[in-house]
């Protein structure tokens, strides 16, 4: 820095710099482009340029590196002067406009050229300059007063303490740093003091001042830099408000990061009398230190503490000072390689392997290769992070909302974009976070953390999602559909191993779907390849001891359908060719569909009801050529006894206890075999589904439907499966509040448009309603004796029975 004579003008009256690029172009000349500065060049300028500068930065950046040098007033108070004067000397002269000195006006502001130098001004700014240098004195006197000469020493930054034998107005008594007394000679000679020393002090004789300096040497230039910036304390909250959006990023995160020590400090009891009113906290801007003034009359505790750090919150917010990011250093490219290797042990094994998580995609820094370290401590709320973000979206199986970790950490609900916000860990900063932790020892500081919005289908916004991800560039890290799973335990790690004993497969990977059934399904990954296996556990519409024998039926039915060009998902052969047994259990393997389950309203009813009309169809055409094991009448025999069982259970609500005595009399017609033999006589018997709900409905990406799940398949009427569909579409799932039994007659009417009912089907819609509507009521009922908590159950089957008793003919 030069030695200032005369302050002709000092003032704060310009704001941000338009632009924040540094770059290059190339015209009829070269210019270097640095925010609103422009250098026009030649190319011999502009080569000779480059080149000294390459070589010089070099050599400055191992001294800096060697150093650990920290710019500003205060960090490390560096007292060496380091120049590098490496092909320092220029050989071309100025070949654009040597000699010009221009002010013009122009579309974008003014321009101030001085030789080959350009810079933009904005217009405000242009007239604030104009007044400027309207009030400038060139030819007025330099400092010889007592306070002049003081503020001309200030204005140089001379590191010097007033010493004994000060006399304000007469004698200027100064202790100075060594390093500085060759700086105070030259400032005293350009101003016309004499100078002398005598007995070890310097005398500096003016004509209205004298000025006495001995070298201080038991103080350092950190301490004479302390000293001298407690001259310039301000009031905390005023130099915000005034300094506002020009606060430097990194001064305004240095001093959060002192208010959240402060606050840390206050709220595990290791500061108690100290001001808790931030707008009466002061503030050096010279050596950026937030002064915290003692408060003899308070005992602050760690409600104070919350309180504080709200108002100063509400401060920050009221100056849109809340969220502004310092600046941050890019990792080198084998850094950035080394903690990528972290991201990704992180994500699969942390992330990627917890069973609710179906897809993670990954934007930001991280996905940019960009991560970094702060050069302040980046201060969000009471975070205080080290280095870079990595900015992820979780979206989270449907059926799994409710297993979420504990270990995540549920910072917002519901943020703007509908996902919720988690925590969900932190990967350590590389180095230097023990150098933060020395100097703010109160603050729990956050390295590089993973910060994920988390998706929940079940909320809807997906399209809103959708937009977020691609408004932020994001990329698909990990699709549990495409990438198979990450096994948590030695169950699955043993499971993969008898899976490979069945089944040709290589690169098994499989986790434990969580889905409301009482069978066991898992996901199974191997190679590109995806499948679900099913564990037979429980039986559906037959007894227990015939579950192996359904599940070789269910194979058969399965076959099929697809030989006939019905779209389901495929049962992989064992390499045997019989059933498989896992884990004790008759087992399947199927293909793995892809696309959307059809979990809730509105529902493709035109092409749902097309797709089981086909399945019924297709039977017709060609049927099937084994026999027919499983019959409706099993159903029948199991749920239709059920449904007196339970009218006679004491634990009933009363409304439940009214609607099975409504529903008896329709019942009653249905109890014995021989009372509906003629009615499941005057329907089209083919192989059911079974199972015909909005969960057992995929939807592919072309928009074709298909059923699967075979598990309740039987043989006989297809107006049980069709009853069935018109039920559960209409009770949507879990989705109770959108209830809707319009749904009921339009599948039907999709249905029968592919597959038309005849005359005696058409004829008898009324005693099915009734019948398989008693069964479906049935089956709510036991669920709800099986757990009183679902109270969802009792709102289903209320829902059912006042259909049934609606639409029924009741005699």
């Amino acid at each position: 820095m030069g030695v200032i004579k005369k302050i002709l003008y000092r003032g704060n009256i310009l704001g941000r710099p338009r632009h924040r690029n540094l770059f290059l172009d190339m015209e009829e000349n070269i210019h270097i482009h640095y925010r609103d500065l422009r250098i026009e060049l030649s190319r011999d300028e502009f080569e000779e340029i480059a080149g000294a500068f390459q070589k010089q930065s070099q050599e400055l950046q191992a001294i800096i590196q060697k150093k650990n040098y920290q710019d500003g007033k205060l960090p490390n108070a560096n007292q060496e002067d380091v120049r590098i004067w490496t092909e320092s000397s220029l050989k071309h002269e100025v070949k654009y406009h040597p000699q010009r000195f221009s002010m013009e006006e122009c579309g974008d502001g003014y321009h101030f050229h001085y030789r080959n130098l350009k810079i933009l001004i904005d217009r405000a700014e242009f007239r604030q300059i104009a007044q400027a240098f309207k009030s400038m004195d060139v030819d007025g006197p330099y400092a010889a007063s007592y306070d002049e000469v003081l503020t001309l020493l200030e204005a140089n930054e001379v590191d010097f303490i007033l010493a004994s034998g000060n006399i304000p107005g007469e004698i200027l008594s100064i202790s100075i740093a060594r390093h500085h007394l060759p700086k105070l000679n030259s400032i005293f000679e350009y101003i016309g003091f004499t100078a002398e020393t005598q007995d070890k002090e310097r005398y500096y004789r003016g004509s209205l001042l004298t000025v006495v300096a001995r070298v201080e040497s038991h103080l350092a230039a950190l301490d004479f830099k302390r000293i001298r910036a407690q001259k310039e304390i301000r009031q905390l909250a005023e130099y915000l408000s005034q300094e506002g959006a020009a606060l430097d990023p990194n001064e305004l995160n240095h001093i959060k990061c002192q208010v959240v020590d402060y606050y840390s400090a206050i709220r595990s009891g290791q500061v108690r009398n100290f001001e808790t009113d931030p707008q009466l906290w002061l503030y050096a801007p010279a050596n950026k230190q937030v002064v915290f003034p003692y408060n003899a009359s308070g005992l602050a505790d760690r409600s104070d503490a919350e309180k504080m750090y709200r108002t100063w919150s509400m401060l920050l917010s009221s100056l849109k000072l809340g969220f502004v990011k310092p600046s941050k250093i890019i990792f080198t490219t084998p850094e950035q390689n080394r903690l990528q290797e972290q991201i990704d042990e992180v994500l699969r094994k942390e992330i990627a392997s917890v069973n609710a998580v179906d897809r993670i995609f990954i934007m930001g820094s991280a996905s940019r290769q960009a991560m970094g370290w702060y050069k302040t401590p980046f201060v969000h709320g009471k975070l205080v992070k080290l280095g870079s973000d990595v900015d992820i979206l979780v979206e989270i199986n449907q059926g799994r909302e409710g297993d979420i970790p504990d270990s995540w950490h549920c910072i917002n609900p519901v943020a703007s974009n509908h996902c919720a916000v988690y925590h969900l860990g932190q990967i350590p900063l590389s180095g230097g976070a023990e150098a933060w932790a020395k100097q703010y020892p109160n603050v729990e500081f956050t390295h590089h953390l993973i910060d994920a919005y988390v998706f929940f289908p079940s909320r809807g916004y997906q399209e809103e999602k959708d937009a977020f991800l691609h408004k932020f560039g994001a990329r698909i890290y990990y699709d549990r559909l495409r990438d198979g799973l990450i096994p948590r335990d030695a169950e699955l790690e043993e499971l993969t191993g008898q899976i490979a004993q069945f089944y040709p497969l290589e690169q098994i990977a499989v986790e434990k779907m969580t889905v409301s059934t009482q069978n066991a399904l898992y996901r199974v990954a191997a190679g590109q390849d995806n499948y679900v296996l099913k564990l037979f556990k429980v039986s559906g519409n037959y007894r227990r001891k015939r579950i192996a024998a359904h599940a070789e039926y269910e194979a058969k039915l399965v076959m099929h359908l697809r030989q006939h060009n019905i779209p389901t998902a495929g049962i992989i052969p064992t390499r045997t060719g019989s059933l498989a047994e896992i884990s004790g259990f008759p087992a399947l393997l199927f293909e793995r569909l892809t696309g959307t389950v059809c979990s809730r309203p509105e529902y493709p009813l035109d092409r749902i009801g097309a797709a089981l009309a086909a399945i019924h169809r297709v039977q017709m055409e060609h049927p099937l050529d084994f026999a027919d094991t499983f019959s409706f009448e099993d159903t029948c025999a199991i749920w239709l006894p059920h449904f007196y069982a339970y009218a006679k259970n004491e634990q009933l609500s009363a409304m439940l206890a009214k609607t099975f005595a409504q529903l008896k009399p329709l019942a009653d017609r249905f109890k014995h075999p021989t009372d509906r033999t003629t009615l499941l006589s005057r329907s089209i018997c083919v192989h059911n589904h079974g199972d015909v709900t909005p969960k057992n409905v995929m939807i592919d990406t072309s928009g074709e439907v298909q059923f699967f799940d075979f598990n309740n398949a039987f043989f006989g009427p297809r107006l049980a499966d069709v009853m069935d569909g018109g039920f559960e579409f209409s009770l949507a799932e879990k989705y109770i509040e959108a209830v809707d039994f319009s749904r009921f007659d339009q599948f039907l009417k999709q249905y029968s448009r592919f597959y038309p009912f005849t005359s005696a089907e058409y004829e008898d819609l009324p005693h099915w309603i009734a019948f398989v509507g008693i069964i479906k009521f049935t089956k709510e009922v036991r669920v709800l004796l099986e757990n009183s908590s679902e109270s969802l159950r009792e709102r289903r089957a209320l829902a059912i029975a006042n259909f049934v008793l609606t639409r029924s003919e009741i005699h």
